[in-house]
């Protein structure tokens, strides 16, 4: 039987790899990894025939580069409210008909303010606003 010899470098390796798992493990990704390396290259070939997947690809390269280059100990926390967003969101456009929605005027709009669910919604939205405001400040591409 062959005898493996781990040098120092290669337990820093070692370390460092089983630290990334552990991240993609935490913020939810190992298991989407996993499928698309097990199924790849039949997801490959499907996309290969789809041009509005391929320009959607383009996107979400876009968006890799900000993900991979945030600090792992955020990740389960965006990955919280992303969840908690995405859900909100789909369930109010489920409830929302587009073609019953009222005409509102500036004293409409007023109104709107007294109902505590419309003042819970501009109160995130203001909050996001704000640090978005901050972020568009602070954040310098990698």
């Amino acid at each position: 039987m062959a005898e493996i010899t781990i040098t120092e470098e290669d337990a820093r390796v070692i370390e460092e790899l089983v630290t990334l798992a552990r991240h993609l493990k935490a913020g939810g990704y190992l298991s989407l990894i996993t499928e698309l390396t097990t199924n790849g290259d039949l997801l490959l070939e499907h996309l290969a025939n789809e041009r509005a997947a391929i320009r959607g690809l383009g996107l979400l390269e876009a968006l890799a580069d900000p993900i991979k280059n945030m600090p792992p100990q955020d990740m389960p926390r965006v990955r919280h409210h992303l969840v908690q967003l995405v859900g909100s969101a789909l369930q109010a456009v489920a409830e929302t008909d587009p073609k019953r929605a009222p005409r509102v005027g500036m004293l409409g709009a007023l109104k709107y303010l007294n109902d505590p669910q419309v003042q819970k919604g501009l109160g995130y939205l203001l909050t996001l606003a704000k640090n978005l405001g901050k972020a568009l400040d602070e954040y310098e591409p990698r």
